[in-house]
């Protein structure tokens, strides 16, 4: 009997797709080496032949890891990008969505594609590139656009949205780096919601339109 129209397309996308998640479980191993095409296949309990047939190189193995789960993440990118118009409070609004942020890194995979983005970007130009374009630019513009709702509501005063989306995410970054994927929890911990709290207030005091009037 013959397979119907779009089945072998179906078969393929769901076999690939696998292979993706036991690629990012491997690559998301702390091991202190970067696993080979062959240790990737191994992992996914495929032969070599058969991953290059679905992905080609190591290297587009590892852009397909990237694209797969920012697809996956759209919806979150985009519930950073809108603003609700019914939180008047901007200080609550973003201790939100930072905390989304760690909750997506520790309870996630957003942790485990930064530092797969790190650790195969330092060795790697091109995927280096894949990471910032299929990764770190995307959760940036997003928070780009969504302090450029606020300029327009008047909560915050103009200027280069890139440069204070840069200000408000890097602290928390490098510290859950530090304390998650550095283990630094065991030697110095921090209280990320602390942090949260006092790195939002810091912001507001120098973003908030109102502060430049008194």
């Amino acid at each position: 009997m013959a397979r119907p129209a779009g089945a072998r397309n179906v078969q393929f996308d769901q076999r690939r797709n696998a292979l993706i998640s036991k690629a990012q479980e491997r690559l998301a191993l702390q091991t202190g080496e970067s696993p080979s095409f062959r240790e990737l296949a191994l992992a996914a309990g495929v032969s070599v032949a058969t991953l290059r047939h679905y992905f080609g190189t190591r290297e587009a193995l590892i852009k397909a890891v990237f694209a797969h789960y920012v697809e996956g993440g759209e919806r979150h990118l985009k519930r950073t990008r809108e603003i609700d118009n019914t939180e008047i409070d901007l200080e609550a609004s973003l201790k939100d969505f930072l905390t989304r942020i760690v909750r997506g890194w520790t309870e996630g995979v957003i942790g485990s594609l930064h530092r797969i983005g790190l650790a195969e970007g330092l060795r790697h130009s091109g995927t280096a590139l894949d990471y910032l374009q299929d990764v770190l630019e995307p959760t940036l513009q997003a928070l780009e656009a969504r302090l450029a709702s606020y300029v327009s509501r008047g909560d915050i005063v103009e200027g280069d949205m890139r440069h204070a989306a840069l200000m408000l995410l890097s602290p928390l970054l490098l510290a859950l780096l530090h304390q998650h994927d550095l283990k630094g929890a065991r030697c110095r911990p921090l209280s990320l919601p602390t942090l949260i709290d006092e790195h939002v207030k810091v912001f507001i005091r120098a973003y908030r339109r109102d502060a430049h009037h008194v």
